[in-house]
C-alpha cells in the first residue's frame, strides 16, 4: 500500500490465507471490509506508515475492502480480494 491506493487492487487467494499490508506511504491508513464481518477491520492507530498488518480471509467469494481515510467503498483507495477454496 502507498498513500491512497492498494498495489495489486485485485488479488485471488485460497481460504485461509493471511494477506499482509504493508503501510509504505506518509499517511496512517485503515483497512475496513466492505461487508462486516469479513475479515477483521485494521485500524488507522495499528497501520502508521512504515507498519504492516495482517488480515486472515475464510470464505469464499468476493471480499471489497477500502481505506476510510482515502476512499469510499466503490472510489479511491479500495480494492477486492477474490478467495477460492
Amino acid at each position: 500500500m502507498t498513500d491512497n491506493t492498494f498495489e495489486p487492487r485485485y488479488l485471488q487467494v485460497s481460504a485461509g490465507t493471511t494477506l499482509v499490508f504493508t503501510n509504505n506511504g506518509r499517511n496512517p491508513h485503515d483497512i475496513k471490509p466492505v461487508t462486516d464481518g469479513a475479515f477483521d477491520e485494521v485500524t488507522p492507530e495499528k497501520f502508521q506508515p512504515g507498519a504492516t498488518a495482517g488480515i486472515v480471509v475464510t470464505k469464499t467469494g468476493e471480499i471489497a475492502y477500502y481505506c476510510s481515510i482515502h476512499g469510499t467503498p466503490k472510489n479511491g483507495q479500495n480494492g477486492i480480494i477474490k478467495v477460492v477454496s
